[in-house]
């Protein structure tokens, strides 16, 4: 569980530090970021990981410190799932994190956040 917990806290960390060398190393190939809503506009939207580290590189995405707070964490096999909460100076996330283990090591495969303003 603590590498679980490690690649988790790295893709954190990476956005926070809008990393986008340690994005591409966390992310796997097939990584979505799935939110309702996005600065205002309404609906769904799904983001690949070339979209996702975009959004870091133009500054829309991260740049401000967040500290973690798990809810849950589960692990069985190759998979791992994370409810937690990410919380910035402007920005509170509840987010459901997928983990997938391959070749031994561990990569974050999904994200859905639902963010909320301070």
């Amino acid at each position: 569980m603590e590498k679980v917990k490690a690649a988790i806290e790295a893709f954190v960390k990476a956005g926070d530090n809008r990393d986008i060398v340690a994005l591409e190393k966390i992310l796997h190939a097939n990584f979505q970021n799935i939110q309702d809503g996005f600065f205002g506009e309404k609906g769904i939207f799904i983001f690949s990981k070339s979209g996702y580290i975009d959004l870091i590189r133009t500054e829309k995405f991260g740049g401000s410190p967040r500290n973690i707070v798990y809810s849950s964490i589960e692990q069985t096999n190759h998979i791992a799932t994370a409810q937690l909460k990410l919380e910035s100076q402007y920005l509170i996330f509840h987010s459901l994190l997928i983990c997938v283990e391959e070749h031994g090591v561990w990569k974050i495969i999904n994200n859905t956040p639902v963010i909320n303003m301070k």
